[in-house]
């Protein structure tokens, strides 16, 4: 198991066996392709843009029988870094902006 960033709540590991990125947060487990993440990724980026200063809860629309979650902010903002820190230092992709 490679370890691609582990800090409360949020955990992103990859297993040898498999190339899929499991990312686990809150009580929500997923599983994803390479390409799944990148797509996560930019999934997250887009409702970062849509924070506002009366923001408390952000919903997510996850994939798998369209489930809708909804997280804290602060936990929304969490999971986001830790997206993008391992889409950084693990997938080279050179562009990152913090909100």
């Amino acid at each position: 198991m490679l370890q691609l960033y582990d800090e409360k709540p949020i955990s992103i590991f990859m297993n040898d066996n498999d190339q899929k990125i499991r990312v686990q947060f809150c009580n929500i487990k997923m599983k994803m392709k390479m390409c799944q993440f990148k797509h996560f990724n930019q999934y997250l980026v887009r409702l970062s843009k849509q924070i506002n200063d009366g923001t408390d809860v952000v919903d997510l629309l996850l994939v798998k029988d369209s489930l809708n979650i909804s997280i804290s902010l602060n936990h929304f903002l969490q999971l986001s870094h830790a997206v993008r820190i391992v889409m950084t230092e693990k997938f080279d992709q050179d562009k990152i902006i913090f909100n």
